[in-house]
């Protein structure tokens, strides 16, 4: 069981109330980096709106769909199915259909050439109607959600509570809705672990699917299950976060091993900050990471980078055997 630590002060609580929720999330960003974040504010209609939305666009015929794809080198749009990872132990992978989707530029502001199309216009798919206006409520509300999180981490680091939040003007954070498909014809196949990973982002938060599947390793090594809480989201830092903090805090292996039985879905907010910013220990901390986690980074070539590998996974998957 992770932590759960009720944020509700973070919106509406003085900025003692607001520093002792701080005081929990440190805590545990020191140690699992992971946690459930209950009192968050966000109406249980807009979440199961989009959980709906989601569930309707990904039974849309294939044909659909694709017509909306992710293009070589852009976030934004539907990924077709494909393996969670690259398959290097023999078992059967876990496979996956996504959607991706950022924070709304228009075609003729100037970042958007200047970043590649990280910046950029989102893709709408024209079925269910209903699906943008559900999937942007979603996102207003977690993104609000995430701006609070940046806070109370800056408070637990004793820095500034805007310190991070302002590094977000023209965020690059993105959602990812998923699809992990059902294969009961493997219910009793090896487990493919190679989906173990870090997040790159800052933070991440998620709405875990109530099938489960999520698995967070602990300080001995092992994974054990994060079953899903009602009415509370999976929060995790990631790797950028972990480099704000000089390394107290943990970014930390996690992995999706969804019931071979059951289809699963989940949305997946990852907080990341502006394109030009650098992130690096923030001023005054003890660091105490290892070099390449503490490493400078830009946050837009990483996310470049991210962009880049998966192109690659995907030119990977459908090359000839």
């Amino acid at each position: 069981m992770l932590p759960m630590i009720d944020i509700s002060p973070l919106a509406n609580g003085d900025l003692d109330a607001r520093r002792d929720v701080a005081r929990q999330i440190g805590e545990t960003c020191e140690t699992v980096g992971f946690l459930y974040v209950a009192g968050h504010g966000i109406d249980q209609a807009v979440i199961d709106h989009a959980g709906d939305a989601t569930e309707r666009f990904f039974a849309l015929p294939a044909a659909q769909k694709t017509a909306i794809a992710r293009r070589e080198g852009t976030m934004r749009g539907y990924i077709p199915p494909m393996p969670f990872a690259a398959n290097t132990h023999g078992a059967p992978p876990t496979t996956y259909e996504g959607f991706n989707l950022g924070a709304d530029a228009p075609l003729d502001d100037p970042e958007v050439a200047a970043t590649g199309g990280l910046y950029g216009a989102n893709v709408w798919p024209d079925e269910p109607a209903d699906f943008r206006t559900a999937i942007e409520a979603y996102w207003r509300a977690v993104d609000r959600v995430s701006q609070r999180l940046l806070g109370a981490c800056a408070l637990a680091l004793g820095q500034d509570e805007n310190c991070l939040m302002k590094m977000f003007a023209k965020q690059l954070s993105n959602i990812t809705l998923l699809h992990y498909h059902a294969r009961p014809d493997l219910i009793d196949a090896p487990v493919d672990d190679t989906t173990a990973h870090r997040d790159t982002n800052a933070i991440t938060v998620l709405l875990p699917s109530p099938v489960g599947g999520l698995q967070v390793q602990g300080l001995n090594g092992l994974y054990r299950e994060v079953a899903p809480e009602p009415g509370c989201f999976v929060v995790n830092i990631g790797n950028m976060m972990e480099c704000w903090s000089g390394g107290r805090f943990r970014s930390t292996m996690h992995r999706v091993h969804p019931p071979r039985h059951l289809e699963r879905y989940a949305i997946g907010f990852f907080a990341v900050p502006d394109f030009n910013t650098v992130v690096e220990p923030l001023p005054g901390l003890a660091v105490t990471g290892t070099p390449e986690d503490m490493a400078s980074r830009h946050a837009g070539d990483d996310l470049t980078g991210f962009v880049r590998h998966f192109d690659q996974q995907v030119r990977d998957v459908n090359s000839p055997a």
